[in-house]
């Protein structure tokens, strides 16, 4: 591979930050490291989880999705609550990964366009970090990335986990650092 390196900005969609206590912290955490990107040439892939018509990918073995289709969570991928948040600001030209589950690989063509984009070291960045992050984190590393986390462009609704898994789980697989760090380097 090339050392290109990607932002994965995942799951940063209404229907899932909308809930968050430190939402406007993290979108502008977000836009600071999407524009830094921007700047250095660095592709931007944003993804976000989506379904067809009344959750036809989910099985009613997958607990947590099951939950959701049973609750009636609009998360058709025309919905309002899985269009990228608008303070992003995605450009045409981005690519929006639609996903099917937790890891942003699963059900989506990421690594495909990883393979096209000779991309072998991923930046994340994404709500929540005890879904789309830590899913996404380890089966990248099982891939062979080297993995970079923004740990304050992320977030989960449980603060007490999202710091368990910064500090104790994901430095296992990736290199931790801040938002602003990354853009300064």
């Amino acid at each position: 591979m090339s050392n290109q390196s990607a932002l994965l900005v995942m799951d940063m969609q209404n229907g899932i930050v909308n809930g968050l206590q430190q939402k406007e912290n993290i979108i502008a955490n977000n836009q600071k490291v999407i524009e830094t990107a921007r700047r250095n040439s660095m592709p931007v892939i944003f993804v976000r989880v989506a379904f067809t018509g009344e959750y036809m990918e989910v099985s009613p073995n997958n607990k947590m999705f099951s939950q959701m289709k049973a609750k009636g969570v609009p998360m058709n991928k025309q919905d309002e609550s899985t269009q990228i948040v608008e303070a992003l600001n995605r450009q045409a030209k981005e690519p929006l990964v639609t996903k099917h589950r937790l890891s942003a690989f699963t059900g989506s063509n990421l690594e495909v366009l990883l393979r096209g984009l000779q991309v072998d070291h991923l930046v994340l960045t994404g709500v929540s970090t005890s879904g789309v992050v830590l899913s996404t984190t380890v089966e990248a590393a099982d891939k062979d990335y080297k993995l970079t986390l923004l740990s304050d462009a992320m977030a989960d609704q449980d603060v007490e986990k999202h710091q368990f898994l910064i500090d104790k789980i994901l430095t296992r697989y990736a290199d931790v650092t801040t938002a602003e760090a990354w853009c300064n380097s």
